[in-house]
């Protein structure tokens, strides 16, 4: 089945409907609340003013009734009065720093996050961003110091761009794919991202280079292990080498165990339809060739093939038997560019989800919102149930 077209409408929508959707999406996953650092220090303030006037009121109350002897004098309404000029002048203060705070390019990035978002659902793709590397390559050999942010996910596929915690590290615009089977290590570097060296991560390990079609080493530079040079050849075939050639020059290529990684140095903006176009490209020509190609390796040193894409690339797994790459007499031909289980609208054109997506249940959230209702019953319910004691407290009985 070919890939649906993109939807793209989500890129160019106004920003009211971008944020209301992200409202009716969180909704859907029971997030009511999303917490940042800014809300955090706003809850702290406004339970501090309520903690403040509830501190005043009693202290105030106290004062009336064990030295005044219930009568409110003067100088209780003098110290009421010094009471709300402070928490008038902290309420102000407050107020314009919220507004300074709030700023035009805070709410554009939240909008700016939720139209990528919105687009990669309409398209069938989820939101997941990670903090730490999901797939082998080069270009995670950092590891738990990988964060991949953007990061949108279907099944056996991923792309987005990927960085480390390091300070002035390489941020790399990928998409990796799982194969149907495990391959001979294989990099190609190509030749119209590099400036005066390779962009290549130092993590080649004894790879060397090799050379196959004059048009084709003009575009990438091949390394492959020394012993596996016919089975570098096997995959790369006359109609692979051509996808890539006009398809993915521009990314580097990786194939590690059975993972098919591309990836670039290049800017990647998801909110540009550009970049969206781009993945569409690749997933819908470069992806299934090798797909297509991985299906008919066999290789008695590498494990037999442990799971497999082929219903979502619309392919049976073929197991051979012999010690050396073999095509398969009995694989029957796919046409190239088609995914049977091609991913699916997640949204609706009204942004709600078709089927609201539960999310899992773990100790760490219950606990996490278990301290937030105790956080906002000690915050605000109780100074309220205070402050209210204390008014009916001086109001009672008094004229």
């Amino acid at each position: 089945m070919p890939l649906q077209p993109l939807y793209l409408e989500w890129l160019s929508e106004p920003d009211g409907r971008v944020l209301r959707a992200k409202a009716a999406n969180l909704r859907q996953l029971r997030i009511t609340w999303n917490m940042s650092l800014r809300k955090a220090l706003g809850h702290l303030n406004a339970a501090s003013m309520l903690w403040y006037l509830t501190i005043a009121l009693i202290s105030i109350d106290t004062e009336i009734d064990k030295r005044h002897d219930g009568q409110v004098l003067g100088s209780d309404w003098g110290s009421l009065a010094w009471m709300l000029g402070i928490l008038g002048v902290w309420i102000f203060a407050s107020a314009g720093i919220a507004h300074r705070t709030r700023s035009s390019a805070r709410a554009q990035s939240t909008v700016t996050e939720w139209r990528q978002n919105l687009t990669a659902l309409a398209n069938g793709f989820e939101p997941q961003p990670s903090q730490r590397a999901t797939f082998t390559s080069m270009i995670t050999a950092d590891g738990d110091s990988v964060v991949e942010n953007p990061r949108f996910t279907a099944s056996g596929l991923e792309f987005g761009s990927l960085t480390t915690t390091r300070p002035g590290s390489t941020t790399w615009h990928y998409l990796a794919a799982t194969l149907p089977a495990p391959l001979p290590r294989l990099v190609l570097d190509s030749t119209s991202n590099n400036a005066s060296r390779s962009d290549l991560p130092p993590h080649f390990g004894p790879l060397q280079r090799i050379s196959l079609e004059r048009e084709f080493d003009r575009a990438f530079v091949t390394y492959a292990p020394v012993d596996n040079r016919a089975d570098a050849l096997y995959v790369l075939s006359p109609e692979v080498m051509s996808e890539l050639v006009q398809h993915a020059s521009d990314y580097n290529v990786e194939i590690v165990d059975d993972t098919l990684v591309l990836f670039t140095a290049a800017p990647t903006d998801f909110t540009d339809a550009q970049s969206w176009n781009a993945v569409y490209t690749l997933v819908n020509t470069v992806v299934p060739r090798l797909i297509e190609r991985t299906q008919r390796f066999v290789d008695e040193r590498l494990p037999r093939p442990h799971r497999s894409l082929a219903t979502a690339f619309g392919r049976t797994a073929f197991e051979g038997t012999a010690a050396q790459p073999v095509a398969s007499p009995v694989a029957p031909p796919v046409a190239v560019g088609v995914l049977a289980g091609a991913p699916v609208p997640l949204i609706a054109r009204s942004g709600r989800r078709f089927v609201a997506q539960r999310r899992p249940w773990r100790l760490s959230s219950f606990l996490r919102g278990a301290g937030m209702y105790l956080a906002y019953f000690v915050g605000y319910f109780v100074p309220i149930v205070l402050i209210f004691a204390a008014i009916m407290s001086i109001t009672d009985g008094r004229p």
